[in-house]
């Protein structure tokens, strides 16, 4: 890759009665972007006519131009500035189908190619077709990919891009947001899960979004941004106005574990032969499955005597799990296990503790104690230490299905996403480093597989809900543990939105680049 200037046209968002007011907006951004020396564009999700079409014909509706005429004028706009550009459009079919998706125009205003959008949000599924490819386009100075909105809610999407060679992805966008006034609405995505898409992959994220209302209900949250692949946010725009968004892209290298597709097969399973869909047919009762689940920041070392009283203090508190995070464990350190086991047998509930052993700490350890006996995991995934060869298990324990989630794994989206698809209702994150994006990572391994993450890492420790919310946090270096209710019946409701599920809207067909050895 080398340096180049982006520019993210953020818009108004306006019904499809007054498709021509998007259309001027869309023109005068493109224009400015332009002047501003953009190389590469992104025009949001829908942007033209609308994102909410109604029906599967919106060109027929009095008032928008021929699509024919739309995508000439972008193709001239392209040559006039000489940049590539994503636009995001409503794309109709010979066969009379229409594609939420992200046009791909080079420079000299070729149509290069064409993303739709595969995890279809909402009423998106009434008038829109499920994209099943994931392409990337070589710019000459960057080979990108594109995402669109509630793509970015699938960590598979943006993963497959990054297999596919991308090293920026844009994100053609329309957040759907709220807030208490129109400059502080906000939304998830641009919070925690755009930036860990960027993180986990270790590429550029640059996302174009629309901001204002949509008629009387749909308000989106503008905050068009470029995040880094630390996750960090370079550049954020207001919420409540138009702007175009430019930015320069540099190379920036950073570590990350190594994939190891041959763990992945079960990514790319029918979802009917999942365990996670058997549980799903399960009948619970709720108000029976109230669980308490604590979790205490990273002890210095690993020291017998410490796990036992951290375990004890929080069953004493009716924990029916402890997650203590990872720490160097000196020779011996078995013993810690073997007390917790006989403890554990005594006063019942669960404890995982990490522990990293061996020459020169190179492997790095969860071991989970629960009333069936004691697991001990070896990490799959790490940078500098000696791996395992098998994905961590999901555990049954007082405190529901446990999937196990030891240091770098908690990284690794895959990881993640298959102790989901065994059945896990919590994954449960023993970490050995204080990353700063920690927190948004756990968020987004609730929100993208609606299960509970209990984390816990040096300096802090988090438990967040299967939407990714939050639910307690120890504050920063206080070395407290924090404890709260969790509901397991609560992670077998995979629903996001109406006729949108993290598991049954996978496409595990498509997913074989994830798992074919790249």
């Amino acid at each position: 890759m080398q340096s180049f200037r982006v520019g993210l046209c953020q818009i108004p968002a306006h019904p499809i009665e007054r498709a021509e007011e998007n259309w001027t907006a869309i023109l005068a951004a493109l224009d400015e972007a332009g002047r501003q020396g953009a190389q590469l564009v992104g025009l949001p999700e829908c942007s033209y006519p609308a994102y909410y079409v109604r029906d599967a014909r919106p060109y027929e509706r009095p008032g928008v131009r021929p699509f024919s005429e739309v995508t000439a004028t972008l193709a001239e706009r392209c040559r006039r500035w000489g940049y590539w550009l994503a636009a995001g459009l409503a794309v109709p079919h010979p066969d009379g189908t229409l594609t939420n998706s992200g046009l791909v125009f080079d420079s000299r205003g070729e149509i290069r190619g064409r993303y739709d959008k595969s995890f279809l949000w909402h009423f998106d599924g009434r008038w829109f077709v499920r994209g099943r490819t994931f392409p990337t386009w070589d710019a000459g100075f960057a080979r990108f990919g594109i995402l669109i909105c509630a793509d970015a809610r699938q960590p598979e999407v943006a993963r497959a891009l990054a297999v596919g060679g991308a090293e920026v992805i844009l994100d053609l966008t329309a957040w759907v947001a709220w807030g208490r006034t129109m400059a502080d609405v906000s939304t998830t995505q641009c919070e925690y899960l755009v930036p860990v898409r960027a993180f986990e992959n270790g590429v550029w994220v640059a996302a174009a979004d629309r901001y204002g209302p949509e008629g009387s209900s749909l308000v989106y949250a503008g905050r068009s941004s470029v995040f880094d692949p630390t996750g960090a946010t370079r550049v954020c725009a207001p919420a409540d106005r138009g702007t175009v968004v430019v930015f320069d892209i540099e190379p920036m290298a950073v570590e990350r574990p190594a994939r190891r597709p041959a763990l992945y097969r079960r990514l790319t399973e029918p979802t009917e032969r999942v365990p996670a869909i058997q549980l799903l047919g399960e009948p619970v009762v709720p108000a029976q499955w109230s669980r308490r689940v604590a979790v205490v920041p990273s002890p210095a070392v690993v020291d017998r005597a410490d796990l036992a009283a951290r375990y004890l203090d929080q069953r004493e508190q009716d924990a029916d799990l402890v997650v203590i995070g990872g720490a160097v464990a000196p020779d011996g350190w078995e013993a810690a296990a073997a007390e917790l086991e006989a403890l554990v047998r005594a006063h019942g509930g669960s404890v995982l503790f990490g522990a990293a052993v061996g020459d020169g700490r190179r492997e790095q350890l969860a071991v989970l104690v629960h009333p069936g006996g004691v697991v001990v995991h070896q990490a799959s995934h790490g940078r500098g230490i000696a791996t395992g060869e098998s994905l961590p298990p999901v555990v049954e324990t007082p405190a529901g299905r446990v999937g196990i989630l030891c240091g770098d794994e908690g990284y690794v989206p895959e990881v993640g996403r298959i102790l989901m698809l065994e059945g896990a209702e919590l994954l449960a994150w023993t970490s050995f480093e204080d990353e700063p994006m920690a927190e948004r990572i756990a968020r987004a391994r609730s929100d993208e597989n609606r299960v509970y993450t209990a984390a816990a890492w040096p300096g802090q420790a988090l438990i967040t809900a299967p939407n990714g919310a939050p639910l307690t946090i120890s504050p920063a270096g206080s070395g407290l543990a924090m404890a709260v209710q969790v509901n397991p019946a609560m992670a077998r409701w995979k629903d996001m939105a109406p006729g949108t599920n993290v598991l049954t809207d996978r496409i595990p067909e498509a997913y074989g680049g994830l798992a074919d050895g790249r």
